[in-house]
């Protein structure tokens, strides 16, 4: 994976994060949740997104520093 994100991130939430790449880059993607979990054919439910974004501990200043 590029710029290391793979040592940084789970499988699960490198998972997530390439539907929700996948979601953004489409046609007709308006950016909320439903729209992501439909548009990136996501098998799971949209709490699922949900409780990944607000749940999931992100340490910001080493994501910032990958980008």
């Amino acid at each position: 994976m590029t710029l290391g994100l793979a040592l940084y991130f789970s499988k699960p939430v490198i998972k997530h994060l390439v539907y929700l790449v996948d979601a953004l880059t489409t046609k007709g993607c308006s950016g909320t949740l439903t729209d992501v979990r439909y548009w990136s054919f996501h098998p799971n439910h949209r709490t699922t997104l949900s409780h990944f974004f607000t749940k999931s501990p992100w340490n910001e200043e080493k994501l910032l520093e990958k980008l």
